[in-house]
């Protein structure tokens, strides 16, 4: 087996690059760790400790690094009137019927009075060190933390199969294990919005956010939400970055590949559905060798997604088998999978959250017409464009549309809860 060690070009910008690694550098001086376990009697919130704060003064600066390469990055500075406490929480959810411990982390503003909820969902990830709970200073998790200075409290899930329940594989698109563990999540910043030693209380309102798997994952719980929790959850804006909502269309893109950037996905998604116990098909059925007796290794969570890529392989007819290729869009073998990827879809539905969708045109990971189907889904079902919003990101890839999209969609909130 090739060295896991090695690494692909990231696609940002050096200027990118650079600030991304001072503010990592900074993120772990401008902050306090502290930890204090409180373990509530309530429903669905099992347990809560501060392990962060950040200073007003550093989250400023922080952010305002950015304001050279996206102007967004200075109204969201000058709205920053607070300082943040990070607290990690574990929860009740539910994993295949049973009851499980989950984890998180929730941000709070260093003051007291009424903010609107914010629900962040990650994008995909097999590395159990890097969730959020685990890895809070991460710069992908950190500049999210610092957004709760604009007046949020921000719930970040860590999904099923990472921090308190890292023993499982995460169920990777599968969406009603995700959206237990979103909607649950949310339920248990409310129960510790109402601990005696919490300043902070909900103002009613939530936002709900998340970028590509993340973004899928928004959309599903989001529809969940609306569909069982209306009146204790309601949403009022919605924010999906380059989600994979329709899986039978990106698997059809895909599979039209002779190169594809993301190799992981297809594998990550056919074993975790095969450990999640929905189909029993050997991974050399779609996987040629080396590749399928590499998978369940690769997929233990001890190797980020930049390593799993490295020891697959981006040439698809390598990677997968010829008859995969050829015959999974109506062979009877690929019938299970096939099923599962239309299970696991978000469809448009009538919805009461206003709801924007952000996709980088040069995006080769997750192509923008993802996007677009699901909004021309939504128009043709009559929902107007006063309610749902697609946005181009111009000239940029998946990986550098992350940032403009989340400056961009705090501002959106920033308006609407005004």
């Amino acid at each position: 087996m090739k060295s896991l060690n090695k690494q692909k070009k990231y696609t940002f910008s050096r200027y990118s690059l650079t600030i991304i690694i001072i503010v990592s550098l900074f993120v772990t001086e401008g902050c306090k760790k502290e930890s204090t376990i409180v373990e509530p009697q309530n429903e669905v919130l099992v347990s809560y400790n501060k392990i962060l704060n950040y200073n007003i003064e550093t989250i400023k600066q922080q952010i305002g690094a950015f304001q050279g390469l996206y102007p967004e990055a200075v109204s969201i500075v000058n709205n920053t009137d607070y300082g943040v406490d990070v607290y990690k929480v574990t929860y009740k959810s539910v994993y295949r019927g049973e009851s499980v411990l989950a984890s998180g982390l929730v941000c709070l503003p260093q003051t007291s009075g009424t903010f609107p909820i914010i629900s962040f969902q990650n994008g995909t990830n097999t590395s159990k060190a890097e969730c959020p709970s685990e890895n809070p200073t991460s710069y992908y998790y950190s500049l999210m933390e610092y957004m709760a200075g604009n007046g949020y409290i921000i719930a970040f899930p860590d999904y099923i199969g990472f921090g308190a329940s890292a023993k499982y594989l995460h169920p990777y698109y599968e969406r009603e294990t995700t959206d237990n563990a979103v909607i649950d999540m949310l339920r248990a910043c409310h129960e510790l919005l109402t601990e005696k030693d919490i300043q902070v209380k909900s103002s009613g309102e939530h936002f709900l956010m998340g970028y590509s798997q993340g973004g899928w994952a928004t959309l599903s719980a989001l529809k969940s939400i609306e569909a069982n929790y209306k009146t204790t959850i309601p949403v009022k804006a919605t924010s999906c970055g380059a989600g994979a909502y329709d899986m039978t269309a990106m698997s059809t893109y895909v599979l039209s590949q002779q190169i594809f950037p993301g190799p992981l996905y297809l594998p990550y998604f056919i074993y975790s559905q095969q450990l999640f116990g929905v189909h029993s098909d050997p991974l050399s059925k779609f996987f040629n060798e080396p590749y399928a007796s590499r998978i369940p290794e690769l997929f233990n969570g001890n190797y980020t997604n930049t390593q799993v890529d490295a020891q697959l392989n981006d040439t698809l007819p390598k990677l997968l088998k010829s008859n995969m290729i050829s015959d999974f869009g109506s062979g009877a073998d690929f019938a299970q999978i096939r099923a599962l990827m239309v299970k696991n879809s978000v469809r448009a539905w009538l919805p009461t959250s206003k709801i924007n969708f952000y996709h980088g045109s040069a995006d080769l990971n997750v192509p923008p017409v993802q996007s677009q189907l699901i909004y021309n889904s939504f128009l043709n079902l009559g929902v107007g464009q006063d309610k749902i919003q697609l946005i181009s990101l111009p000239g940029t890839d998946h990986e550098y549309s992350l940032l403009p999209w989340g400056l961009k969609t705090i501002n959106w909130f920033n308006e609407l809860k005004k």
